[in-house]
């Protein structure tokens, strides 16, 4: 790579072909400190006319450098080495200079894979969160698709090595599993966990529900029980089946059913066949981030039929009421001494009970 190529990428004036030979040089370790340095020194950086949003983003990459710099001397109790923080400070002058982020940002990456620096390295493990009112849909590093639901949460590494492709789920999420025969997919959640290999499959398990539920839509997956070191299998499942593990009566039940109402909330949609009143409530309670409470007995026998396609909640309430002998009352979150607020609740009545 040559000073005279180095000046055409900053500039943004290279041709096609200049570009590609830009990268190859970077992918391929065709790197220059010395160049890349004295470059960088020519480059004031009174060039940019934005001085305040370069100062941000230097303090930015200056905060991402520390985080990462201490994380390194807590793992392994030493400082970085020199070469490390040289390299630091020559690609922190380049973001400064607001260099072209696909630049920095790429060379960044490359330079600190090292053993020297694992910022990205396998070891690592991210976690991702869909919000209330939200739903995420994310690929893995193996090529297995996620769609996680609202107030999920899954725990996964940056790159799957050993002999299992492991990851940890608080929620619901939805698995589209990348195949390979020769290392399983396994999602651990509490005492349970799913192992497939590559499987289309549904698994719902929050940590204040009693419940643990698998729904297979392709493929074949294995329930086990206990952790990774002496988990015993459950059973196996077959596509178009239901696993649900009661925790309060430790058993477990295994049947064919339509799937469509555990696994369309992918596509924004609430399903319920006949479904008792007081699992209507516990999913639209997740489903909005409210809670909804029944207040008279007799409420828990009632079922329910109804779709709901990313409806308000108001509107959702009304459809029941419409189907149901039901009524509701809405308390408002209200502001407290303290300044803090109440949350928000839904009552549902028998119908003339309030």
């Amino acid at each position: 790579m040559t000073k005279y190529l180095l000046n055409k990428f900053h500039s943004n004036k290279c041709t096609s072909n200049e570009v590609d030979e830009f990268y190859a040089g970077i992918s391929q370790g065709k790197i220059d400190i010395k160049l890349f340095r004295s470059y960088w020194d020519e480059i004031a950086i009174e060039e940019n006319p934005d001085q305040e949003l370069a100062q941000s983003r230097l303090d930015k990459v200056h905060h991402t450098i520390n985080l990462n710099q201490s994380k390194r001397i807590e793992e392994r109790g030493h400082k970085l080495p020199g070469k490390t923080i040289r390299m630091v400070k020559l690609f922190s002058k380049a973001a400064a200079i607001l260099m072209l982020p696909v630049l920095t940002l790429y060379v960044y990456i490359q330079f600190f894979q090292s053993d020297s620096f694992d910022y990205l390295s396998d070891s690592a493990r991210y976690e991702v969160v869909a919000p209330p009112n939200s739903r995420t849909q994310f690929e893995l590093a193996d090529g297995t698709m996620v769609w996680l639901n609202q107030g999920s949460k899954l725990v996964y590494p940056n790159r799957f090595v050993g002999g299992t492709r492991t990851v940890q789920l608080e929620g619901e999420a939805y698995f589209e599993v990348a195949s390979n025969k020769e290392i399983p997919f396994i999602v651990e959640s509490g005492n349970l966990a799913v192992k497939a290999v590559g499987t289309s499959f549904n698994v719902k398990s929050f940590s204040d529900d009693i419940k643990f539920e698998t729904s297979l839509e392709s493929g074949k997956v294995i329930i086990l029980n206990g952790n990774k070191d002496n988990a015993v299998e459950v059973c196996e499942m077959d596509p178009g089946e239901r696993f649900v593990y009661d925790e309060s009566t430790n058993s477990y039940s295994l049947n064919k059913e339509d799937l469509t109402a555990y696994v369309s909330w992918r596509d924004g949609k609430l399903i319920f066949r006949d479904n008792p009143l007081t699992e209507v409530v516990e999913r639209l309670s997740r489903w909005y981030n409210v809670k909804i409470q029944l207040e008279d007995p007799g409420l828990e026998y009632l079922t329910i039929t109804a779709t709901f396609v990313d409806e308000p909640l108001e509107q959702v309430l009304e459809m029941m009421k419409s189907i149901a002998p039901i009524s509701y009352t809405i308390i408002t979150r209200s502001k407290k001494s303290d300044g803090t607020f109440t949350e928000k609740k839904v009552l549902i009545h028998k119908k003339g009970g309030n």
